[in-house]
């Protein structure tokens, strides 16, 4: 869908305005995104792939930053793992708490044990190596400020949840993709 969009997207500037179709063109690339990191989710947890075709509803930005490829989908995995282990997927995602933090930093320097935090959300997130000459600096924060990073983990993904975040149960019809499926999330007035 994102690739017919880019072809118009000259188009679409002319009819919508410019930050209108960049809005139009990261909505639909973020669903393409979560659609794959749903399908790579069931492939790894084939035992409850059909509750994982639900979790759509769970999958939404909730940073301008989750605009960015690999950030929307590292929030999306957390997610989609969690509904696979049966977790509650209302507490924030490692992305979510790191983009916090920078938001923090951008007005404030951050204290050993936030910057600790912020280090360990980005390694929790699988976000990528930024580089530089220093190594495993998480390692050093981990072991000065273990506890304390533990206990700011806790309040973070607390205080940044979403408390709405939760998988629709009462909307599978029986069909996935337009095929019928046994899905145990189905509504019983369906069959």
């Amino acid at each position: 869908m994102t690739d017919t969009l880019t072809t118009i997207e000259p188009l679409l500037r002319t009819l919508l305005g410019a930050e209108s179709t960049r809005t139009l063109i990261t909505t639909f690339a973020q669903q393409d995104w979560a659609d794959d990191e749903i399908t790579r989710a069931q492939e790894r947890h084939p035992d409850v792939a059909d509750v994982l075709y639900h979790g759509f509803s769970l999958l939404t930005a909730t940073h301008e930053r989750m605009s960015t490829e690999f950030v929307y989908r590292a929030h999306a995995r957390e997610l989609l793992e969690r509904v696979a282990a049966g977790q509650s997927t209302k507490p924030a995602t490692a992305v979510e708490v790191a983009l916090s933090l920078m938001q923090i930093s951008l007005a404030t320097p951050l204290n050993t044990t936030a910057f600790g935090l912020y280090l360990r959300m980005w390694r929790q997130a699988g976000l990528p190596d930024v580089g530089g000459p220093v190594t495993d600096v998480d390692d050093h924060y981990e072991a000065i400020a273990a506890r304390g990073i533990d206990e700011f983990e806790s309040i973070a993904r607390r205080k940044l949840a979403e408390p709405d975040r939760v998988l629709a149960l009462a909307l599978c019809d029986g069909s996935h993709h337009g095929e019928p499926v046994v899905c145990r999330l189905a509504n019983a007035r369906a069959a």
